[in-house]
């Protein structure tokens, strides 16, 4: 993770800002920070105390969104064939573990798609009404994975902050929670790919 601090919007899911200068000779050299996603201005005295990765850190190496979604969609029939199967006794469910790496990609692919629609709503692209119904669907997606963190008694999480933490609740917040956790388990995953022994 890059080591510097980013600056999320307190209106939007934006990580995108920028300083707006004050007038010569004001105590501040820095009047307020607004979002160039929603245009939302603060005080830089209000900046959110979120520290979570932004967009490129935890998602620059994901795959293509479409890619993404073939995967969970056959990830999710491969789920229901297990329990089907578990339940006329031929061989066990997919276990929590299992379970929860599917709600965390799938709440990261919900995450990232409402990022793209929001930057195309921003640009007129789209309306605005498909990326907020986008957004609802992360916050959501984000919701149900922070909340089977806690049922589990945290066991999966791997990033540094905790899942019962004040800062996850809220909307930004929460799709923070799923970046953390997403580049985490990337990097965990990278490091077990690495120690495998090569053929």
């Amino acid at each position: 993770m890059h080591g510097h601090l980013v600056i999320h919007c307190p209106n939007c899911p934006s990580d995108e800002a920028e300083a707006q200068l004050g007038a010569p000779g004001d105590p501040s050299p820095i009047a307020a920070l607004a979002c160039l996603l929603c245009g939302h201005r603060w005080h830089p005295t209000e900046i959110p105390q979120l520290l979570a990765p932004d967009y490129d850190q935890a998602y620059g190496t994901a795959p293509a969104l479409a890619e993404e979604e073939l995967t969970l969609a056959m990830w999710a029939e491969g789920i229901n064939l297990r329990a089907e199967a578990a339940r006329e006794g031929h061989g066990p469910a997919v276990d929590h573990s299992g379970y929860r790496l599917f709600y965390l990609r799938q709440a990261a692919y919900l995450d990232r798609a409402a990022h793209a629609m929001a930057v195309a709503a921003r640009g007129r692209l789209i309306t605005q009404q498909p990326a907020d119904d986008a957004a609802d669907a992360a916050v959501m997606a984000a919701d149900l994975l922070l909340h089977l963190d806690l049922e589990l008694g945290q066991v999966h999480v791997e990033g540094a902050l905790g899942a019962d933490l004040p800062q996850w609740q809220s909307p930004e917040g929460l799709r923070g929670y799923v970046r953390q956790e997403y580049i985490a388990w990337r990097e965990w995953e990278s490091a077990v790919r690495r120690s495998r022994p090569h053929a």
